[in-house]
């Protein structure tokens, strides 16, 4: 895996559309598990919340790079038909479960899970 390209990815993540989304770095990755095309990864949230997110790589490891949000109730299978197109398109890619949602085409928001867990906001 290529950790270099999630450190340069996620410097930081900002407050948009009204959700908040926390700061990362390499060293608060948890995990990665391969995934066919696409490999799954695991990172904590500021107050210690296990955030789980799907790469979706190009070979070119500087092409340009986009963050996926899914929308509210549902979970990152939203982004399984579409970001192999993206990555088609030249893009790399990373879909992010976030606090909200449920799961979609068969892919559980685990990062709502595990707020839901903790008893922390979501």
């Amino acid at each position: 895996m290529r950790k270099p390209i999630i450190a340069g990815i996620v410097a930081g993540l900002i407050i948009v559309g009204g959700v908040v989304f926390m700061i990362i770095s390499s060293s608060d990755q948890q995990e990665a598990v391969k995934q066919g095309d696409t490999n799954t990864i695991t990172f904590k949230s500021k107050d210690d919340i296990k955030v789980t997110a799907d790469l979706y790589l190009t070979a070119d490891e500087k092409a340009p790079f986009i963050i996926l949000f899914h929308q509210a109730g549902y979970s990152r299978g939203e982004y399984t038909e579409i970001a192999p197109k993206l990555n088609a398109l030249g893009f790399n890619c990373m879909a992010v479960d976030q606090r909200s949602g449920s799961a979609f085409r068969g892919v559980k928001n685990e990062t709502h899970a595990a707020a839901i867990e903790k008893k922390l906001p979501v």
